[in-house]
């Protein structure tokens, strides 16, 4: 199916306001590889006049031809640049015209010598005073670090703006898929993630499963190897960033843990976490009461990467003999359990959802999970003023009896929390029965029924 374009609003009207402005423009836009950021560009340059550049991952000679050919229409067949230097004359032109100038995997130009520096010194000179629209994009985080984030690169305090496009949520996919039941979408939430072009692979026609199984699992799909590519891309060995994955994706999710599991010493581990961080892989989670804890878990962020490396990984000779279809027949179980704690994920943004909607019966000022000692709460919302809501997730059918058992073991585990007096409580299931009952007595529940909420999944 063709790839749809949805939930990029903000950042199509970032780039409007910046080219209607009479002054130059330097934008960074970045983000992991397929998550849509040549779409972006595109569907932005519909409407503005402009020049598409592509940089191929090849020597300079390859490189400027391929930055050539984008442009042989305005000058002549087999035009092609003598040098870097020509490339940005030509920019620098097209800038005072106020054109949009897109360059793509701008980061593979440092195959180049010097042509970082020398973008950096043309913009300091003279592009920063013409009328253009600059856009960098590039899909190594590592590489876009090194060149414009850290206060050492060469483009540091040289953007206009940064744009880190983010994946799909939940809720974009009621948008995609349109027909498919809610608890379909988390399974497919759950197994493909936010990536457009993850999604793009799911055939409408077949289930969920058949589609796990065709696009993520079989040794020749496409998905098969996706994680391990990116990782090579950018690592230099990835092997020991793939122990620890494997690691966080089956539960072991505190230093010690993965130490332990891995045979890597602790401070290699932190090491190693703080890279696959820096490449928005894994997330450091502390209780939401304590963000600066000194002690926290670590966890996958994406759904399709903790999918991947829970089931695809573990079972590679399975999988490579062509057993896939046993693979999944028993994973299926287990699959259920991993829902259990994407849903926990998604609970959280159809929560700031609401919250920025005004549905909520509070403002959001902190939400995340708490803990302490043997106290769990899945998600506690915070107030400035003092007022909370504690909310149990459950991927499970939840009849009134058990709702009312959770919440009065939610209710205790409350009672722990510092610094909040009666909290609102409140309890998210698969499917809650008598939700409007436990409603009138005036706890907050949801299903996911709800999530299909027309307020809720409007821009």
């Amino acid at each position: 199916m063709a790839l749809i374009f949805i939930d990029r609003e903000s950042e199509i009207k970032l780039l409007e306001q910046l080219h209607k402005k009479e002054a130059a423009s330097l934008v960074l836009l970045y983000g992991r590889r397929r998550i849509g950021k040549t779409r972006l560009i595109q569907e932005f340059m519909k409407h503005a006049e402009g020049i598409y550049f592509y940089t191929p991952n090849s020597e300079e000679k390859t490189i400027l031809t391929e930055l050539s050919r984008a442009v042989e229409d305005e000058f002549f067949k087999g035009f092609r640049f003598t040098d870097f230097t020509a490339f940005l004359s030509y920019i620098e032109r097209k800038c005072q015209e106020g054109a949009v100038i897109a360059i793509d995997e701008f980061q593979r130009l440092s195959n180049i010598d010097g042509a970082i520096s020398l973008i950096q010194r043309r913009w300091d000179e003279k592009l920063s005073t013409g009328k253009g629209l600059i856009i960098l994009s590039g899909s190594s985080i590592g590489a876009t670090h090194r060149l414009a984030l850290r206060g050492d690169a060469p483009l540091h305090g040289r953007r206009t703006a940064t744009i880190k496009l983010e994946p799909l949520k939940y809720l974009d996919l009621e948008k995609w898929f349109r027909n498919y039941p809610a608890e379909e979408l988390v399974r497919i939430y759950g197994s493909f993630g936010g990536t457009p072009a993850y999604l793009e692979y799911i055939d409408h026609e077949v289930g969920v499963d058949a589609n796990i199984v065709a696009n993520i699992l079989a040794k020749n799909s496409p998905l098969h190897d996706e994680p391990e590519t990116l990782l090579m891309g950018e690592l230099r060995s990835p092997q020991r960033y793939m122990d620890i994955l494997s690691t966080l994706a089956q539960g072991r999710n505190t230093i010690t843990d993965i130490a332990n599991s891995t045979g890597i010493n602790r401070e290699n581990v932190s090491t190693y976490l703080s890279t696959l961080g820096t490449l928005d892989l894994v997330e450091r989670i502390t209780p939401v009461t304590a963000p600066r804890a000194k002690k926290g878990l670590y966890a996958i962020r994406d759904p399709f990467f903790r999918f991947w490396f829970r089931f695809v990984r573990p079972n590679k000779r399975q999988l490579e003999l062509g057993l896939e279809n046993n693979v999944w027949e028993s994973a299926k179980e287990e699959f259920n359990q991993h829902l259990g704690y994407i849903f926990e994920d998604i609970c959280v943004a159809v929560i700031t959802a609401m919250g920025k909607k005004g549905m909520l019966p509070l403002r959001i000022d902190r939400i995340g999970r708490w803990w302490m000692k043997d106290a769990e709460i899945d998600i506690l919302v915070l107030e400035k003023r003092g007022g909370a809501l504690a909310v149990e997730a459950k991927w499970s059918e939840v009849s009134y009896r058990e709702g009312k058992r959770l919440l009065s073991a939610l209710s205790k585990k409350a009672t722990q929390v510092p610094d909040i007096e009666e909290p609102t409580l409140g309890v998210i299931a698969k499917k809650l029965e008598e939700k409007e009952k436990l409603r009138e007595e005036g706890f907050w529940v949801l299903d996911l029924d709800d999530f299909k909420d027309r307020e809720l999944n409007q821009p």
